[in-house]
C-alpha cells in the first residue's frame, strides 16, 4: 500500500462554513487575483477557483468546510499566513504574488505535522478539465502547476464527485483524459504526498513555482513601494497598522477616484496621478475632484506634468468648484489664462470617501485658517506617544509628536507650509486653548481632562 493510499476519508467533511474575508494579491504589471479566508485563490480574469485539501491521519479536510482556520496577514504586504488544524497538528499556506516570466499567485503548504500527509489541489469549474505536465488546465487555460509530480489525478464533472473520489481512495495512479461537462462544473484534483516538516508550492494560474521570489522579498518589496507615504506611531496597534496595510490595498484596488485621493493624502501623489491619467475617461467629475484634491494636498507640479488637465476639465462642467481648486497648478504649467478663468469659478467639492480618508482628517484637520491636530483623543490615549511623520495637508506637510510629562503631554511639531501665509495649528483633542503659527516648535499643554499622572519620557527629541 502506497503512502497516498492511505488517506481516505472516514467520515462526510464538515457543514461548509461561509467565507466573508477576501484579500486582493497582485504585481506591478497589473495581474490581480482575490485570496479568500481557506487560502483558495479566485482569478479575477475568469471564473476559476484553486484552492487545497489535506488528507491526514484521520480524514480530508478541506479548509473551506473547516471551522478550525486561522488566516492572519503578517504585515502590510498581501502576504498570507493561513493555519488548517489536521490531526497532529498544523498545515500552513503562505500565499502572496509575484512575476517570474510571467505573473501568478504563489501557495506555499508546510507540513508542521509530525506524521506525511496529502495535498489535493483542486481547480475547477470550466466546460472541460484536463491534467498535463504537473498542471490542471481549466477550457484549454492553465489554473495551476505544482512543483513536483503528483502521486494521483482526479477529474469529475461536479465538485461533490470530485470530494468523493479524492477522499474514497479513488483518485487514478496514471493520468486520465479531458473531462468535459456540459453544465460548466468540470473540475479536477492533483494529489501529492507531503512528508512531515516539508513544504511544497502550487502557482496559479501557471508557471515555474522554483522561479517565482519567496514571500520574504515580496513583502520586502512592498515596504520599499510605501517608503514615500506618510508615516505615524499610534497607541491604537491596529489602527497603526491599518495605515500601511490599507495603502497597499488600494495601490492593489480597482482605479477609482476615492482610492486615488486616499493614496495621495498619504503622500503616494505620483501613484494617485497615474491612476488619473489611465482611467479619466470613465467617470470624469469624479476623477476631476481627485485631481483637485491631490494638487490641494501636493501643489507641486511635477507628478502632474503628464496628466491631461484640459480634457478632464472639459469632460466635468459640473464641478467648477474643483476646476477653481486647480487654478494654482494651471499656473505652474504658464496658462495664465485658464489660471484666471478657474480663479473666477467656485462651488463646493464633496470629500473623498474611505478609512485613510478619515485617519487622515482626524490627525490633522483643516479648519478656517488652519489645521486642528488630533481633534478627539480617546483617554486610552492619554500617557502614550504619538508620532505622525510628513502628512500631506491642504496647508502644508505637517510631523508632530506628542510626549508626556506626568499628566501634561507635551507637543512638537514640524510644519512645512504652502504659500498660504500663516497657518495656525491647533490640538482640540488635548488643549483647546493651545495655538501657535509658529511652523516649528515644541509646547508644554495642560492637562487634558481625565489625564492620570504617567512617568516623564526617556530624554530625546522628535524628528
Amino acid at each position: 500500500m502506497g503512502l497516498l493510499d492511505r488517506f481516505r476519508s472516514r467520515r462526510a467533511p464538515a457543514q461548509t462554513v461561509i467565507l466573508h474575508i477576501r484579500t486582493r494579491v497582485g504585481t506591478d504589471d497589473g495581474f490581480r487575483a482575490v485570496v479568500d479566508d481557506a487560502a483558495s485563490v479566485h482569478l479575477l480574469d475568469r471564473p476559476v477557483r484553486v484552492g487545497w485539501w489535506i488528507g491526514g491521519d484521520d480524514r480530508w479536510y478541506d479548509p473551506a468546510a473547516e471551522r478550525a482556520v486561522r488566516q492572519v496577514r503578517p504585515g502590510p504586504a498581501p502576504v498570507l499566513e493561513t493555519r488548517l488544524r489536521v490531526a497532529g497538528g498544523d498545515v500552513v499556506a503562505t500565499t502572496w504574488a509575484a512575476v517570474a516570466g510571467g505573473p501568478g499567485v504563489v501557495v506555499e503548504l508546510a507540513n508542521e505535522t509530525p506524521v506525511p500527509v496529502a495535498v489535493a489541489v483542486v481547480a475547477g469549474s470550466g466546460g472541460q478539465v484536463a491534467v498535463g505536465d504537473r498542471t490542471l488546465s481549466v477550457d484549454g487555460v492553465a489554473a495551476c502547476t505544482v512543483d513536483r509530480e503528483p502521486g494521483r489525478f482526479a477529474l469529475a464533472d461536479t465538485s461533490a464527485a470530485l470530494w468523493a473520489a479524492v477522499t474514497g481512495g479513488a483518485a487514478s495512479e496514471s493520468v486520465p483524459p479531458p473531462l468535459a461537462s456540459p453544465t460548466g462544473d468540470a473540475t479536477g484534483a492533483l494529489v501529492v504526498p507531503l512528508l512531515h516538516h516539508q513544504s511544497l508550492r502550487f502557482v496559479v494560474p501557471g508557471g515555474d513555482p522554483a522561479r517565482l521570489p519567496a514571500a520574504d522579498r515580496v513583502a520586502a518589496g512592498w515596504s520599499t513601494r510605501l517608503e514615500g507615504a506618510a508615516r505615524i506611531e499610534l497607541p491604537d496597534e491596529s489602527l497603526q497598522a491599518s495605515v500601511p496595510a490599507g495603502l497597499v490595498d488600494l495601490l492593489l484596488a480597482e482605479p477609482v477616484p476615492d482610492v486615488a485621493a486616499q493614496l495621495a493624502s498619504w503622500g503616494l501623489v505620483a501613484e494617485a496621478v497615474e491612476r488619473i491619467a489611465a482611467h479619466h475617461g470613465e467617470d470624469s467629475a469624479g476623477w476631476l475632484r481627485a485631481t483637485a484634491t491631490c494638487w490641494v494636498l501636493h501643489r507641486r507640479p511635477e507628478p502632474f506634468a503628464d496628466l491631461p488637465l484640459g480634457d478632464l476639465v472639459a469632460a466635468a462642467r459640473s464641478e467648477p468648484g474643483a476646476v477653481a481648486r486647480l487654478a494654482g497648478l494651471f499656473a505652474a504649467r504658464g496658462d495664465d489664462r485658464a489660471a484666471t478663468d478657474a480663479a473666477s469659478l467656485a462651488g463646493p467639492v464633496a470629500d473623498p470617501e474611505g478609512p485613510l480618508w478619515d485617519l487622515a482628517r482626524r490627525l490633522a484637520r483643516p479648519v478656517d485658517g488652519g489645521l486642528a491636530l488630533l481633534g478627539e483623543v480617546p483617554e486610552s490615549w492619554h500617557g502614550q506617544p504619538v508620532e505622525v511623520h510628513g502628512l500631506p495637508t491642504v496647508h502644508g506637510s505637517l510631523s508632530y509628536g506628542v510626549r508626556w510629562h506626568g499628566e501634561r503631554p507635551a507637543l512638537l511639531w514640524e510644519f512645512e507650509p504652502h504659500d498660504d501665509g500663516p497657518v495656525r495649528l491647533t490640538v482640540p483633542g488635548l488643549d483647546p486653548a493651545f495655538s501657535t503659527i509658529e511652523p516649528t516648535g515644541e509646547a508644554l499643554l495642560a492637562a487634558p481632562r481625565g489625564a492620570a499622572a504617567v512617568s516623564p519620557p526617556e530624554p530625546g527629541s522628535f524628528s
